[in-house]
């Protein structure tokens, strides 16, 4: 079934490694497609046809929640701000993850690995949750995360697991029955772009990857809002720096050049969501609610469960309830999938013939119109919009 559902139309496969995960006899591997993205391969020779693994497709099997209304909305800023400039947004997925650990249990989320890509690991100390802080824009390998999952709630262990919504149904389904001492958050997902476009992009970018000491997404030294993609090396205390607007690989992502097909037809962008809370970044808040705005990052956290309510009033946080349309004013990828871009099959055709031409190719394909590079440019000549301002004058 799953083979058949792939074959059919490869956007019905998000990637979230449950069939994988619950295959008796291991029969399942993910392997990448030429784009880049995992996709399960099955050994005819192993399988045993009990189709297990289309039991937990999430595309298969979406779970629906059991929330009609919308879910409380909330502003939200953690107490420490240390911890907060170094986090995405506002601090808050720290305070949930400290909680859950001081209490003994276990935090799952997403880490690089040795070769600066992403997959799901877990951690047991704070000091351990600095990995898994900050948003990272690939898509993570659940890898075998699901099983240690189940075996810590087996032990009765506290476990918060972080997710893409997709991978927060994989594991709903693979585990097939509820967990009170299980809290599951997922987050507001743009999509997942392309592992094989991440490793070019590395190698154009940095080069020597045991160079890297780190790596952030979203480092706040401009502010929150201009957010930059750095990397710090291990030979230059001068990290490697670029803006959202003009860091090649960053201005690919925003234009949907490489995101995994699934993203473009995602079943889990909903208001109501089966996990306890959904985290995301609130964009807009300086309209929506100024007095929760300072420029160092506010937190956007719907309460989807009673247990996510009861998490949200238990935290050191500040925090201040908005209306659910309020929220999602600026950040439609809560409930609409992204639209891909005009040139996606295009650019992946060409990027498989020349992969070493990469920032050329993503610099092709998301440079504004010619009328609007020439605007652009006439403004930036001296003198130009002193003269334009002073003609509308007289007219």
């Amino acid at each position: 079934m799953i083979e058949k559902m792939i074959a059919a139309d490869k956007a019905d496969c998000v990637g979230c490694y449950a069939c994988y995960s619950v295959c008796p006899v291991s029969a399942i591997d993910m392997k990448d497609d030429s784009e880049g993205f995992r996709y399960p391969q099955v050994d005819a020779e192993k399988c045993i046809a009990c189709e297990a693994c289309s039991k937990v497709c999430p595309s298969l099997h979406p779970i629906q929640s059991s929330l009609n209304e919308a879910p409380e909305t909330w502003a939200a800023i953690g107490n420490d701000e240390a911890v907060r400039e170094q986090s995405s947004s506002g601090g808050v997925f720290q305070l949930l993850a400290e909680d859950v650990i001081r209490k003994g249990g276990i935090v799952f989320g997403a880490a690089f690995d040795e070769v600066w890509e992403v997959h799901h690991t877990f951690a047991e100390t704070v000091n351990d949750l600095e990995r898994l802080r900050m948003s990272k824009y690939l898509q993570s390998r659940v890898e075998d995360n699901y099983k240690k999952v189940k075996e810590e709630l087996q032990k009765n262990r506290e476990v918060l697991f972080v997710g893409a919504p997709c991978q927060t149904v994989g594991l709903r389904n693979f585990l097939k029955k509820e967990y009170s001492n299980l809290t599951v958050v997922d987050f507001i997902c743009h999509g997942v772009p392309s592992p094989a476009v991440w490793r070019e992009y590395l190698k154009e970018r940095v080069g020597d990857l045991k160079e890297i000491r780190k790596i952030s997404f979203r480092d706040k030294r401009i502010s929150w809002e201009r957010y930059l993609l750095s990397f710090f090396l291990k030979s230059d205390n001068k990290p490697l720096s670029a803006e959202v607007g003009t860091d090649i690989y960053l201005k690919g992502f925003l234009h949907n050049l490489y995101l995994r097909p699934s993203c473009h037809e995602c079943n889990f962008r909903c208001q109501s969501r089966p996990v306890d809370i959904t985290l995301a970044d609130f964009w807009g808040v300086k309209d929506v609610v100024p007095e929760m705005y300072d420029g160092k990052g506010t937190s956007l956290l719907f309460a989807h469960s009673e247990k996510g309510r009861a998490l949200i009033h238990h935290l050191n946080i500040k925090k201040k309830q908005v209306s659910f349309s309020q929220g999602v004013q600026y950040n439609p990828s809560m409930l609409y999938p992204t639209q891909p871009s005009l040139h996606r099959t295009e650019f992946f055709r060409k990027f498989q013939d020349r992969p070493h031409d990469l920032c050329k190719l993503i610099e092709s394909y998301t440079k504004p119109p010619l009328k609007v590079r020439v605007k652009n440019a006439v403004k930036r000549i001296p003198g130009v919009c002193w003269l334009v301002r002073k003609m509308k004058n007289r007219d």
